[in-house]
């Protein structure tokens, strides 16, 4: 079998299932507002799905470079089809913000974040399409590693402006502690690993 063709295959399979179950999450959030317009809510809960499934590539790397344990290992696995989620997560998020839009008058965004996440949302989907092996090769590896790369930081800053900063803006630290301490955990991590000194490095001091 084709490997091109077997990955395209299973990336379908993972780009379907992901969308049914954020919709689901999605209707679950509308149907249970708790205290959010309901569309608010599905955007909300669409949101914390495609977040949890960011974990994956939030760790993976760092946390394989640091230890080659049975979890680094499995991250790095999942990472590929795990990217493929998070875009179809982002997608069915996308839609939800667009009828936000256009069904109520006010919605509560910031004009900054507006702009930011347009462009995070943008990106995702370049990045979901660029998933597949037909369109990576029609982009190539320069402008592929751009879009993965803007596309990560992007939405890492969005984390953690949501679950760090605008909780400490509001004078709600504690508001989203368990979000905010897996954001940071992950920054603080690729933090590490960035400055961690090569064994090449160390050798040649």
């Amino acid at each position: 079998m084709d490997t091109r063709a077997k990955q395209t295959r299973e990336g379908f399979r993972f780009l379907t299932v992901a969308v049914i179950i954020t919709v689901v999450t999605g209707s679950v959030g509308y149907h249970y507002p708790a205290g959010h317009e309901p569309i608010v809510s599905a955007l909300i809960w669409t949101g914390r799905l495609a977040f949890l499934i960011f974990l994956i590539p939030l760790f993976a790397r760092p946390l394989r470079t640091m230890t080659r344990s049975t979890l680094s290992m499995t991250l790095m696995r999942w990472r590929r089809n795990a990217g493929i989620c998070y875009g179809a997560a982002q997608s069915v998020h996308l839609v939800i913000v667009l009828i936000m839009f256009a069904s109520l008058a006010n919605p509560p965004t910031e004009t900054i974040m507006v702009i930011i996440g347009g462009l995070g949302l943008t990106l995702s989907i370049a990045m979901l399409i660029t998933s597949f092996p037909v369109p990576t090769k029609i982009v190539g590896p320069r402008l592929w590693k751009w879009i993965h790369k803007s596309g990560f930081h992007v939405f890492m800053f969005i984390y953690f402006y949501d679950f760090v900063v605008e909780p400490l803006l509001l004078d709600q630290p504690t508001s989203h502690l368990l979000w905010a301490c897996l954001t940071v955990a992950g920054m603080l991590i690729r933090t590490i690993v960035m400055f961690r000194r090569t064994p090449t490095a160390q050798q040649a001091t």
